[in-house]
This record gives structure tokens, sequence and C-alpha cells, in this order.
């Protein structure tokens, strides 16, 4: 990849990690037709977010817990993967890897992919209450109590051999205005401590299925899945 490809490259992928929303899009008919082998790599690290926004900021809390335990990227991988070839027409492996963007193309061209997944952080400025990546939110506002379990991330696809974006999409769909399922068990707790050892594992599974099936959305946002 040449230095001006590495360049740009580098500069779309910190627009992507900002959020910006203008940058939306699935890949191009022709772009998808020449997707032959993907590589996934999941970036959204182990902080599980407790949050909590209240009718005024001084009511607004939040707390984030470290669960490497759980292997988040590795089942969010995974399941992009299981989608993908069970499509037939492009085959899909994972690659665990917190490399920067330029890293993980040369890793990708090593594995002889065409394309690069690259799943990550990415906000939301109309629900900015919603911290990039997973966690359990609850919005207090005058008669609404209102928590979920949620999962809010963008993928962006990238063509291996010039290092050029070519789709960008998000994990849930974009009718829907809130990126979460309505939970109410267990209730939301102000910290992960105070949670049973059989309420985090509710916890853990909602996250879990949260993150797998928003992949898939997010796959097909991309065009890569029907």
């Amino acid at each position: 990849m040449n230095l001006v490809c590495k360049y740009l490259a580098i500069i779309s992928f910190g627009l992507v990690m900002s959020g910006c929303t203008g940058m939306v899009r699935s890949v191009d008919k022709g772009d998808v037709q020449s997707v032959r082998k993907v590589v996934v790599v999941s970036q959204l690290g182990n902080n599980f977010v407790g949050s909590l926004t209240a009718t005024t900021v001084f009511g607004n809390s939040s707390y984030k817990v470290n669960v490497n335990d759980w292997q988040v990227d590795q089942k969010l991988a995974a399941s992009a993967v299981d989608a993908i070839n069970q499509g037939g027409k492009i085959t899909a492996s994972t690659l665990a890897s917190n490399a920067k963007l330029p890293e993980l193309l040369q890793a990708a061209a090593a594995q002889k992919a065409d394309t690069l997944l690259v799943v990550q952080l990415f906000g939301y400025s109309n629900q900015p209450e919603f911290q990039p990546g997973y966690g359990f939110h609850r919005r207090k506002l005058f008669n609404i109590d209102r928590s979920c379990i949620y999962s809010l991330f963008g993928t962006a696809a990238y063509d291996v051999k010039s290092g050029r974006e070519i789709g960008i999409a998000w994990s849930f769909p974009k009718w829907e205005s809130i990126p979460c399922e309505h939970s109410t068990d267990p209730v939301w707790k102000d910290s992960f401590a105070k949670y049973s050892s059989e309420e985090k594992e509710l916890i853990r599974k909602a996250v879990i299925a949260s993150v797998t099936t928003n992949v898939r959305t997010s796959l097909k946002g991309l065009g890569l899945l029907p």
C-alpha cells in the first residue's frame, strides 16, 4: 500500500472512531460483488458500562467494569464470521488484534483476504447518553423510568489492496431511535458489585445476545448479508 493510500486510510479510520454519522453508507454493489474473502476484527474492548441519565445532570451517574472473561469481542467476531460463511458466497475468518488500521490491513493481506471488517466503538449523536460499546443504561425523566441492555458500535469495511474504506454501518437499524432492548430483570443498579452472581450471568448473556445480533444488523447495513 503506497503512502498516500495509507495516509487516507488512517484519516478515514479516525473519522469512523469519532462517530461521523455523515459517512454511514452501505458498500457499493460493485464492491460487494468483488468480495470473496473477509477478515473480521472486533475492537469494542472489555469495558461494560453502567449509566444513568436523570432529569438533570446532577443526577447522572456511570461506572465501567472490566469484563474480559466475557470474551465479547471474540463472540461478536465469531457471530459475524458464521453469518457471512452461511451465505456461501463469501468466506470469512477472525483476527484478534488491537492494532491500528495499517497493521490490520497488512494482517488481512497476509491471510489473502480482499476485505477487512473492523468493528469499533461508534457514538450516536442523537442519543449521546448511550456510551459507545455495550452496557446497561437507565433513563429517568419525570414519569419515565426506562432501562435496557444495549450495544452501540459501527462496522467499517476496507478494501485490503488499496486501503480504501468502502462502507460503514450502524449496529442497529437506522429507523430505531434507541440502540437497545428494554429490560426489567435484573433491575439497573448503580454499581456492578451490587449484582449477584446469577444477575451478572443474566447481564452477560444479554450483552452477548445484543452484540451478536447487532453485528449481523451491521453486516446487513453494509450489504454483505441479505
